[in-house]
């Protein structure tokens, strides 16, 4: 039943008012099986079988937030619909988000609903799960890793530097200026040095990154003297170094 309302929620051809009927089932199947597990002893195969019932409806439900519909205007109120429907589910969300997130390439709502519903251990034990699932090296389709750094990068704790700086060294580009550009609009000056090494990276040969760290250390207005082999090595027509600070030119 779970696996044939989830076809009916991202068949994106399907009359919305179908799409929503089908959601209201999923959402009302999650429900009612979390509710009768939780009348269950812990640890009973009964219970368990409830609770998995359970996250697959509503893992069932952010498959929802992978699919574009036809129509732009009805895919974004279903996805706004959805989206205030799971937040107000709560606590039961994490299982399922976990479980979801380690299998979707997309992953941004599911990840704006771990906000909403986790505390602050709760949503670091998920996070550290997906940066173990999504390290720094190759994968074909980075987007859910791009996406997991997007939300990391916003959350005020210092381990997001150390993070954002071990993605420096990721094979994707475009994953490296994002983390480029994320610790620049940070702004925290413990991040000079990391920029400053991938600035002098051996293999570094992306005029784009390289651009980006010098237009950051300008725009910041760090001291970076200590750097200045380094920085005269990269410098070009665009900038300007008096020896302490970068400028524009």
């Amino acid at each position: 039943k779970v696996d044939k309302l989830t076809k009916r929620v991202t068949n994106q051809f399907a009359q919305s008012v179908d799409r929503y009927a089908a959601m209201e089932d999923l959402m009302k199947l999650a429900a009612s099986s979390g509710d009768k597990a939780d009348k269950l002893a812990p640890g009973t195969e009964e219970r368990e079988a409830l609770e998995r019932k359970s996250d697959a409806a509503y893992v069932g439900l952010l498959k929802r937030f992978t699919m574009n519909a036809s129509k732009s205007i009805d895919d974004e109120e279903e996805k706004g619909w959805l989206y205030n429907r799971l937040s107000a589910v709560g606590k039961p969300m994490l299982r399922p988000i976990l479980q979801f997130c380690k299998d979707a390439d997309g992953i941004a709502w599911a990840l704006r609903i771990l906000e909403d519903v986790a505390n602050e251990r709760e949503e670091w034990e998920i996070i550290d799960a997906l940066l173990e699932l999504h390290p720094p090296v190759y994968e074909r389709d980075a987007s859910a890793k791009l996406q997991m750094l997007t939300h990391v990068k916003e959350i005020e704790d210092d381990r997001v530097r150390d993070i954002l700086a071990t993605y420096l060294d990721d094979p994707d580009e475009n994953v490296r200026f994002f983390c480029i550009d994320a610790l620049i609009d940070n702004g925290e000056e413990e991040s000079k040095g990391p920029l400053i090494k991938h600035l002098d990276t051996a293999d570094q040969d992306s005029m784009r990154l390289r651009s980006r760290i010098l237009d950051g250390l300008a725009d910041l207005g760090w001291d970076v003297s200590e750097h200045a082999d380094v920085i005269r090595k990269h410098i070009g027509d665009e900038h300007h170094f008096d020896g302490n600070k970068l400028t524009r030119r």
